[in-house]
């Protein structure tokens, strides 16, 4: 049953390239929030990021966190990533979330978010934490999704307080770290629109529809007061937005929210489908919608993109909890080579190229071996190595000097593997093989 369905996938993903074409004209894409807080997950995410061409990440950082106690802190753990990045020269944009420790808490207060007593107090925080870490954030934003008191407890005054004191902190301690806007819900966006006649009816995430009759409520009012505030007061270099879903009105949302603003834009979150509505789930919709993704972001020319998320996680009424790029059993799906052949430039046509710097096998799937190809005009002496989905290596075979070898399947497991060709520590060549 397994060997049929590996070979469905690979016929049916190899007939989807074909059609699609996937070339890009500016937008970039990296991952929100992939899993990077040991050095286990570090390395089963560089495995995955490496293969998908990414180097651009968003992570979270949290202050209560860094501070439990005041003037004592713990760098270690935000160490080992901000470090890990720079050394494999991912770009990170860095979200600091809008929780403080308890001791610098207001009482207005939440789980997700509190209003700081004192905000020297998180001026203290930044300066250390931007000093530390100089040039080696690409761009850092406050809070998230602020429009709505769930979110952000506080008012627009007071995140904007809070948003000017890292802007501040930003130019004097990391001047090459750009200050990004904390993102705006996709319902904002959408509130946004049919208000300004741009659209008939919006959903929110759990499906229910809303039309321009709603627009004078008081939760809508106060989410649009807090955006003209927040957009006349913050200071910044750039927006964040977040696209999921119904990309076939994001041009609407889009261009009605660009008519005021004059800063650059970037996406740090984008996906689906959404299970609650977009039923029944498969990894074909899955992927074809992420193939509407990303080609309505280019053409709305959004330079910078990151797809949320790599793994699975949440519950089922969770809207998104389907979007991974792989599963909760960390077997790849269909978007992940989708999103892989995005980054990786054009693919407008059935014919491969033996490139350079590829690797091709004869089968794949294999059964029992399988012929390894590559290019060595150079006669290079280079080590091959296999990783299972997982990122452990399952087997290594060096001073290959040649462009050709049998490769036997011995006691590997039905499954998908990674192989990297290397000289040295640079890489020379990387593909993917599925075993029977």
């Amino acid at each position: 049953m397994f060997r049929a369905i590996l070979f469905f996938l690979f016929l049916n993903l190899n007939g989807m390239l074909a059609q699609n074409d996937t070339c890009l004209s500016t937008t970039n894409i990296g991952i929100s929030f992939p899993p990077i807080t040991n050095s286990t997950y570090q390395a089963f995410s560089k495995m995955h990021l490496d293969v998908l061409h990414v180097k651009k990440i968003r992570f979270e950082e949290n202050w209560w966190r860094r501070e439990k106690l005041q003037g004592v802190y713990n760098w270690s753990p935000l160490d080992a990533r901000i470090n890990w990045a720079y050394d494999n020269y991912y770009e990170v944009l860095l979200t600091i979330q809008a929780k403080a420790p308890d001791w610098a808490c207001s009482s207005f207060s939440d789980s997700l978010s509190c209003v700081f007593n004192d905000n020297s107090d998180f001026k203290n925080y930044l300066d250390t934490l931007l000093k530390r870490y100089a040039g080696k954030i690409d761009k850092i934003q406050f809070g998230n999704e602020w429009q709505v008191p769930y979110w952000y407890i506080g008012d627009s005054v007071q995140f904007v307080a809070a948003n000017n004191v890292l802007y501040n902190s930003v130019k004097t301690n990391s001047p090459s770290t750009k200050v990004v806007l904390g993102g705006f819900t996709t319902f904002s966006l959408r509130a946004l629109a049919v208000c300004n006649g741009k659209v008939p009816s919006i959903r929110d995430d759990k499906g229910v529809q809303y039309t321009s009759a709603q627009c004078g409520v008081p939760e809508v009012v106060s989410m649009f007061n807090r955006i003209t505030y927040v957009l006349k007061n913050a200071k910044y270099d750039m927006l964040d937005l977040h696209l999921y879903d119904d990309v076939e009105q994001w041009d609407e949302y889009y261009n009605n929210f660009m008519d005021t603003i004059t800063k650059p834009v970037l996406v740090s979150e984008f996906g689906g489908p959404n299970v609650l509505y977009e039923t029944p789930y498969s990894d074909a919709l899955q992927s074809n919608r992420l193939f509407q993704y990303i080609k309505k972001l280019d053409s709305l020319q959004i330079k910078e993109a990151y797809y949320f998320k790599m793994v699975e996680y949440g519950t089922a009424v969770d809207a998104h909890v389907r979007s991974g790029l792989l599963d909760t059993n960390l077997n790849i799906k269909l978007a992940y080579y989708l999103l892989e052949r995005f980054n990786a430039g054009c693919v407008t046509n059935t014919k491969t190229v033996l490139q350079k710097s590829a690797i091709s096998f004869s089968p794949n799937p294999m059964e029992i071996s399988t012929l390894i190809e590559f290019n060595n005009d150079g006669h290079l002496e280079l080590c091959l190595t296999i990783c299972n989905s997982e990122g452990r290596i399952v087997r290594q075979i060096s001073h290959l000097n040649g462009e050709s070898f049998i490769f036997e399947k011995q006691d590997l497991s039905s499954g998908f593997y990674f192989v990297t060709l290397q000289e040295g520590e640079h890489i020379y060549a990387r593909a993917k093989l599925i075993v029977y």
